[in-house]
C-alpha cells in the first residue's frame, strides 16, 4: 500500500473508512490493457476535436408533480469504445419555463442516476433543467461485472467518452436554452472542467471536489489504496515505476494542458476542506489557472459533502450559471 501525500488526520473519517473499505476492489486489476490505444488517448487533441451533431432519442416523459422526467439514447461520438458501450443513457428532468441546463456526467464508481439525483434534484426546481449521463463502462453500459474490473486503458477510453459525450449533448441543447453548465462531483467534475476548457462556445461550470491533475487522485490520494499496483507492475520492485507511468498516462487530464473556459468567470470551484482523495493544493492550481474563477470550501469530506452539503453543491451550480 502506498501513503498518501495527504495527512490521515487531515482526512473525514468517512473517507477514511470508505477508502479502508475499498482497498479489495483493485482498481486496475486487468492490467494496462490495449497499448495500442495510449498514444491517442493520451493527446490532448483528442478532447479538442470537432463532435458531431447528435440526435436523442427519447422515451415518453414521466410527470412527477410538477417536473417531467425523461429517459433517452445517442451514440457516442468515440469510435473507439467497445460496440456494447457505445450507446450512451441519458436521463433529463425538466420543469416549464426553465431556461437554463445542467449536464451532468457521473462520478467513480456512480451508477444509473439515483445518487445524482438526490444530490442535485433541487436545482430543477431552481429554473434548471438537469441532464444525468451515465458513463462508458457503467450501469447498462457495463462490459464487466464489476466497475472497478477495467483495465488502464478502458479507463482511457470512459474519460475521453465523459468528455466528447457531455459536449456532443451541450451542442444538442445550445438551440434550446439559454443558459447551459457542465457540473460534476468528483472524477465528474475534472471531467466536467476539461469539458468545459474544449467546448468552443460559453457554458457555465461548476467543478467540485477536484484539482487541477487527475493522477494525483490515483497516486497520492486516499483512492491510491484501492489500485492495483502489484498487477500493474509484475514485480514488487517494479511499483514505484508502475505508479509514475499510471501518473504520467493520466497527465492527458491535467486541466492546465488546456485553456480556460471562455467564459472562466462563470465557472465555480468547490473543495472539499477535509478531502481524503483530492489534495487541497491541487484545488487551489485549478483555481489559479482559471484565473477569475471563483474558489468555494466546503466544511466536509469528500463523500459526507454528498449528505450533509447538498444545498452548498446545488448552490455552485445555479451561481456559476447565474454568471453568464
Amino acid at each position: 500500500m502506498i501513503a498518501p501525500s495527504i495527512p490521515l488526520t487531515a482526512a473525514h473519517p468517512l473517507d477514511l473508512a470508505i477508502a479502508w473499505m475499498s482497498k479489495r476492489s483493485k482498481l486496475f486489476s486487468p492490467g494496462w490493457g490495449d497499448e495500442a490505444l495510449f498514444e491517442q488517448l493520451s493527446s490532448p487533441a483528442s478532447y479538442l476535436g470537432e463532435t458531431a451533431a447528435i440526435s436523442v432519442d427519447w422515451q415518453g416523459p414521466r410527470a412527477h408533480r410538477e417536473l417531467m422526467c425523461r429517459d433517452g439514447t445517442f451514440g457516442s461520438p468515440l469510435e473507439l469504445l467497445p460496440d456494447a458501450t457505445r450507446t450512451v443513457h441519458v436521463r433529463a428532468w425538466s420543469r416549464p419555463g426553465n431556461t437554463m441546463a445542467c449536464i451532468m456526467p457521473a462520478a467513480s464508481r456512480d451508477e444509473g442516476f439515483r445518487a445524482r439525483e438526490h444530490t442535485f434534484g433541487g436545482l430543477t426546481m431552481r429554473g434548471t433543467d438537469l441532464y444525468l449521463l451515465e458513463n462508458p463502462f457503467y450501469g447498462r453500459r457495463r462490459i464487466t461485472r464489476d466497475t472497478s474490473r477495467i483495465s488502464v486503458s478502458d479507463h482511457g477510453m470512459m474519460v475521453l467518452g465523459m468528455v466528447l459525450e457531455s459536449r456532443a449533448l451541450l451542442g444538442y441543447l445550445r438551440p434550446r436554452y439559454q443558459k447551459l453548465v457542465v457540473a460534476g462531483y468528483s472524477m465528474a467534475g475534472h471531467m466536467a472542467a476539461i469539458t468545459a476548457a474544449v467546448t468552443p462556445f460559453p457554458v457555465a461550470c461548476a467543478a467540485m471536489a477536484t484539482g487541477a491533475s487527475a493522477g494525483t487522485v490515483y497516486t497520492r490520494g486516499l483512492l491510491a489504496w484501492s489500485v492495483d499496483l502489484d498487477t500493474l507492475s509484475g514485480a514488487p520492485h517494479l511499483r514505484a515505476a508502475a505508479q509514475q507511468r499510471l501518473c504520467q498516462l493520466f497527465e492527458v487530464a491535467e486541466i492546465t494542458r488546456y485553456p480556460a473556459p471562455l467564459r472562466v468567470d462563470a465557472a465555480v470551484i468547490a473543495g472539499c476542506r477535509r478531502d481524503g482523495y483530492v489534495l487541497r493544493s491541487e484545488t487551489e492550481r485549478l483555481h489559479l489557472h482559471w484565473k477569475g474563477s471563483v474558489l468555494r470550501w466546503i466544511p466536509a469530506g469528500h463523500f459526507s459533502a454528498l449528505m450533509t452539503c447538498r444545498r452548498a453543491l446545488c448552490d455552485c451550480v445555479t451561481d456559476a450559471a447565474g454568471k453568464l
